[in-house]
């Protein structure tokens, strides 16, 4: 009797294949198993992740999830569908998470001081110098700080500027193809989040100070005091869909936020000047990067319905659930106009970050 010949999996049909992972939730091991079959699956494979990656309106809260066997896995969740879209394996114990910009994750491993971006669609990996060590940047071994690429380094040939967060009073910033990082040692007290618009960095410290940081040229930085002090114990600075900076000010012990837009002046006097409705656009606050987005657009600009409520602030908080019990974090919307908030995802895990996806 003649054995079964081996099966020809490379000749599976396209509309089959496309089902069967239509009912899986994608992982790594999604990407590199069915990936490494042949050609065609990974051909399968990598137009199923774009598709996915191109409908995705708004950023993607990720959620961490431990399993049964122990290990720890990082989730992708939608706040509007209310479901897991992608799933992702820890990364070594010695990396510790720092932020996301334009879809990449900032890691820092703790016992080099090097810093690696990771897309987490795409497994793509970028390794920058270490960052030189110090009494001054004991910062870094904490969970979120604050980072911000000037551009997404797949849509700019690799030239991009990251800028970091290193203590609690210093920042420091890598310039692509330059060989270590660039310390600025102005005394910024307690920096609070940074944001890159127009050409220049913005960096917001804990008396509500703004200054602008210009890296372009090599070597030289310039920075410059933008505004007056306002002390706020809670502030995200968001780049608004026109352009336009945004301090958002979250209220003390109960939920609303205040919102400013900042107004230029040709003096070093410009203010900031209070917004009472944000009109179609909602904004998504983060201890790392936070995002805007118009209800007729998507955070890539693209003209669709993003699908999340307009005039609204999406944002997540810890909430304490007993004194020798572990807190768990609330994500939930506030609605500008009539100052309601809204529970989307309650109860869960610490949330490291939103992360805006970007097509592969």
């Amino acid at each position: 009797m003649a054995l079964p010949s081996k099966p020809d999996w490379g000749a599976l049909n396209i509309d089959l294949l496309e089902l069967i992972l239509d009912y899986l939730l994608p992982t790594e091991e999604y990407l590199t198993t069915f990936s490494q079959v042949c050609m065609g699956w990974r051909s399968a494979v990598r137009e199923k992740l774009q598709h996915l990656l191109s409908i995705q309106r708004i950023s993607l809260l990720i959620l961490p999830r431990l399993y049964d066997n122990g290990k720890k896995r990082y989730c992708f969740y939608d706040v509007m569908k209310k479901k897991n879209l992608f799933s992702v394996q820890s990364w070594p114990r010695e990396w510790i998470y720092r932020g996301s910009s334009h879809g990449w994750l900032i890691l820092l491993d703790s016992d080099s001081y090097q810093v690696i971006l990771r897309k987490p669609f795409s497994r793509r990996e970028i390794r920058l110098p270490p960052i030189k060590e110090g009494e001054n940047y004991r910062y870094l071994g904490e969970r979120i700080s604050r980072c911000e690429l000037s551009v997404d380094p797949d849509s700019s040939k690799n030239e991009f500027v990251l800028m970091m967060k290193i203590s609690s009073f210093n920042i420091a910033f890598f310039k692509s193809g330059n060989k270590d990082w660039a310390y600025i040692e102005e005394q910024m007290c307690a920096v609070n989040d940074i944001v890159y618009n127009n050409g220049l960095f913005y960096v917001l410290d804990g008396f509500g100070v703004l200054y602008s940081c210009d890296v372009n040229s090599d070597g030289v930085w310039e920075v410059r005091k933008i505004t007056s002090p306002k002390f706020a114990p809670v502030s995200y600075l968001v780049k608004s869909p026109e352009g336009d900076l945004l301090r958002v000010i979250k209220q003390y012990g109960k939920p609303g936020f205040e919102i400013y837009k900042l107004v230029w002046s040709s003096s070093q006097n410009s203010r900031w000047e209070k917004v009472m409705s944000l009109g179609d656009v909602a904004l998504f606050l983060g201890d790392g990067e936070s995002v805007s987005v118009k209800g007729s657009s998507d955070f890539l600009g693209r003209q669709t319905d993003s699908g999340c409520q307009p005039n609204s602030i999406y944002y997540y908080e810890s909430k304490a659930s007993g004194v020798w019990t572990q807190s768990y974090y609330s994500t939930y919307v506030f609605n500008v106009n009539d100052g309601t908030w809204t529970s989307l995802h309650p109860y869960h895990l610490p949330p490291l970050d939103w992360i805006s996806p970007k097509p592969l």
